[in-house]
């Protein structure tokens, strides 16, 4: 592509190992048909460890002659002994790295997880102001502030279907407000200058060692430590959130009725965040025929599941052990990205 890039050049990244490739195309076909017929876009692919296979098949997904796609090679070992639970691996961390892996010239990027189906013009989140803040993102429906219980007026009438009521639990010693709310890393955009400046990667790194005991949703809470004050409030329709399916109507959500009504009857990007996904035989998700009306229009055209989802995982182990890991774990990965960056 031409050197000197317009506004009307996109930047959109995501992540993908092998087990995610047909989620990935399917994700990256559904921004590719969001396009305006005037823009352009390149694809940036943290490639997690992607066969040939599928690449091949990621690229006849894609053809477009507005589009380009890009592979990024992780330095793996750097996350590879982080933890995990439930239907998150490390390719979740792997958005921790973007100031690292991102050429020089890109200054900006729409970060998108891999399990999710775009229905809007993606220009217009493109087009969205970043008003000095670092990132802008959706705030989380299923656990809208650092307190409910404190923080959200809606509690009384949604407490018992929230995914979790204090996401960052030890918010009071970082000094955050407990109506500070707390946003959904799946979907950003992302100031990649700022970024940088701010090492928002390898302090989210340094957050999930030094607060290890409280560490909920892994590198999500640690973008909500690190960023707390750096990020703006996008349309709640940008991504729809699994859990907002949990709340039966809008008497038992955490908003009102015209704001439910409009993330559940017209999402932008729906969101498949929850361990129940579109390619699981027992998905129930309302959105689930997004996903395979996009996935036709791949190499993958009429797969459909036959196997049910994960079952839930087994109780974990005692906290002090399973937190000493992760000190371990965040210390080691801590290491290897100082060595890498001394070598550089």
């Amino acid at each position: 592509m031409n050197e000197s890039r317009s506004d009307r050049d996109l930047v959109v990244v995501s992540a993908s190992d092998d087990g995610y490739a047909m989620q990935l195309a399917v994700a990256m076909r559904s921004v590719i048909d969001s396009l305006a017929a005037e823009a352009s876009c390149r694809l940036f692919i943290i490639d997690a460890g992607l066969s040939e296979a599928s690449r091949a098949r990621c690229l006849e997904a894609w053809a477009d002659q507005r589009v380009t796609v890009h592979w990024l090679a992780p330095p793996l070992h750097v996350v590879q002994d982080l933890p995990v639970s439930d239907h998150v691996n490390q390719t979740s961390y792997l958005r921790l790295l973007l100031e690292e892996l991102l050429p020089a010239d890109v200054t900006k990027c729409i970060y998108l997880d891999a399990d999710l189906v775009v229905r809007r013009d993606i220009t217009r989140l493109w087009d969205e102001p970043l008003a000095g803040h670092t990132v802008l993102a959706v705030t989380d429906v299923g656990c809208p502030r650092m307190d409910a219980a404190i923080g959200l007026p809606a509690y009384p009438r949604c407490r018992h279907l929230l995914a979790a009521e204090r996401p960052v639990p030890n918010y009071r010693d970082l000094g955050i407000a407990p109506s500070a709310k707390y946003f959904n890393a799946g979907v950003m955009v992302v100031d990649v200058g700022r970024w940088r400046d701010e090492a928002i990667g390898r302090r989210s790194l340094e957050a999930l060692e030094r607060h290890r005991e409280h560490v909920i949703w892994w590198d999500q809470y640690a973008l909500n430590v690190t960023l707390t004050g750096r990020w703006g409030e996008l349309d709640g329709r940008w991504n729809q959130v699994a859990h907002l399916h949990v709340y039966p109507s809008w008497a038992e959500s955490p908003v009102d009725r015209q704001v439910f009504e409009r993330l559940r009857d017209d999402p932008w990007i729906v969101h498949y965040c929850s361990s129940s996904k579109p390619w699981h035989a027992d998905c129930r998700h309302p959105w689930t025929g997004e996903f395979f009306r996009v996935l036709d229009s791949t190499p993958w055209r009429g797969w459909r599941p036959t196997a049910p989802g994960p079952r839930p995982q087994p109780a974990p182990p005692p906290r002090r052990r399973r937190w000493r890991r992760l000190k371990d774990k965040v210390r080691a990965a801590l290491r290897r990205l100082t060595a890498r960056s001394r070598a550089a």
